[in-house]
């Protein structure tokens, strides 16, 4: 189906992405810096730029690496979620209904608590914790010599100053800048880099290794996400349909509601094939698996081509098709009404419903309709009580 989401998503893969201009303010600040480093080398005071550019480039990636240490996101135990402060909560200050008073008793003093089972593989946290390590015991060894911190970079700096081939007072104060920018900068570029680059690339790929899809009763699979959508989409639409029925009810006219609703149980009959024509399929798996649970076999096409081939080796109760889809690699906004003109030609006693989105609905749902379509809706619900109507003549 033509859903509203699907456009949505393509208009913003053909909008231009922004640049994310971070990698180059930290790529030109270094250059900057490295240019200043060879300015001292080509001018006064006149040391030599190889050793200079040398230790420029050590320290920076000293500091990358301790940026690195202390960026490394800190990941949770499969199956675990954090909490509210223990202090927080005893205050009061949750949401009624958060968390169960037995799931409090079990977290503690921590802020983690475990929910459900793990996963069946484990991501290995091995480089989190001897980050994790590392960093503390750089903080704790640092804290405890911060006094004599000055005395160690003067040290440094008179043990470099001598590859610099200038006076010792001179290179200390060159090797004192270049320590200071390329150590503090360097940390920066590690730091921020594996904070925000890094971690969407661990998310990517344990999301990969916990294999985050669900198999439906059909066979087929289908990630989480895309079923929460396809999910939160059904409910939208029982809910519409409930509002309608309601509205129905007090009119006075309530029989064609409840009858539309009627055809929404279970088929226990013999099976029945019918054809499903639109270019983005995925968005129709759970009405596709509800019709599979009522003894209804659904083909899949994308084009219209495919759909007239199978209409020939295979007898159909009816055909379900898009409106707006890509036929011939160029988007045809009234495909579903030409392809209602052209299927009423070749078999005219077909069945022909349009499931399309609010929008194409509005512009040519009136053309699909003088060409012969059963029914035009944009909810998975009257679609489906449609279907089980016309499969019930069938049989």
């Amino acid at each position: 189906m033509d859903q509203t989401d699907s456009a949505t998503r393509t208009a913003r893969r053909m909008m231009p992405a922004k640049r994310d201009v971070l990698p180059y303010i930290l790529l030109s600040i270094l250059l900057a810096g490295l240019l200043a480093v060879l300015a001292g080398a080509l001018f006064a005071p006149y040391y030599h730029a190889v050793p200079a550019l040398l230790w420029s480039l050590g320290f920076c990636v000293s500091g990358m690496l301790l940026g690195f240490l202390f960026g490394i996101p800190r990941s949770l135990p499969s199956g675990t979620v954090n909490m509210p402060p223990a202090e927080e909560r005893s205050n009061g200050k949750r949401r009624s209904g958060d968390e169960p008073a037995a799931m409090e008793a079990a977290a503690g003093a921590s802020n983690t608590i475990f929910l459900g089972t793990p996963t069946p593989m484990e991501i290995n946290s091995n480089l989190v914790e001897v980050s994790d390590w590392l960093t503390k015991i750089i903080v704790g060894v640092g804290l405890i010599e911060l006094k004599s911190l000055p005395a160690t970079a003067q040290g440094v700096a008179a043990f470099i100053a001598p590859s610099l081939a200038i006076d010792v007072a001179t290179g200390k104060a060159v090797v004192g800048g270049v320590m200071l920018f390329f150590s503090v900068h360097g940390f920066l570029i590690g730091y921020l880099l594996t904070r925000i680059y890094l971690s969407i690339m661990i998310k990517r790929a344990d999301s990969l290794v916990k294999n985050e899809s669900v198999r439906l009763e059909s066979g087929r699979e289908i990630e989480v996400t895309e079923l929460s959508r396809l999910q939160q989409k059904s409910l939208e639409d029982m809910q519409e349909a409930v509002t309608q029925l309601l509205l129905a009810r007090t009119a006075g006219d309530g029989e064609p509601a409840v009858a539309s609703l009627a055809g929404l149980q279970p088929a226990q009959q013999p099976a029945v094939r019918i054809l499903w024509l639109d270019d983005h399929p995925r968005n129709n798996t759970l009405l596709v698996e509800q019709l599979v649970r009522e003894n209804i076999n659904v083909d899949l096409v994308q084009s219209l081509a495919q759909a007239q081939a199978m209409l020939q080796k295979n007898r159909y109760a009816l055909l379900i098709t898009d409106m707006a889809r890509l036929e011939g690699g160029q988007r045809i906004k009234d495909a579903g009404v030409r392809t209602v003109r052209e299927m009423k030609l070749a078999l005219p006693e077909l069945p022909i419903l349009v499931y399309c989105s609010k929008d194409t609905a509005a512009s040519y749902g009136r053309e699909a309709e003088a060409a012969g379509a059963r029914l035009i809706t944009t909810s998975g619900t009257s679609l489906l009580a449609e279907v089980n109507r016309l499969v019930r003549e069938e049989r």
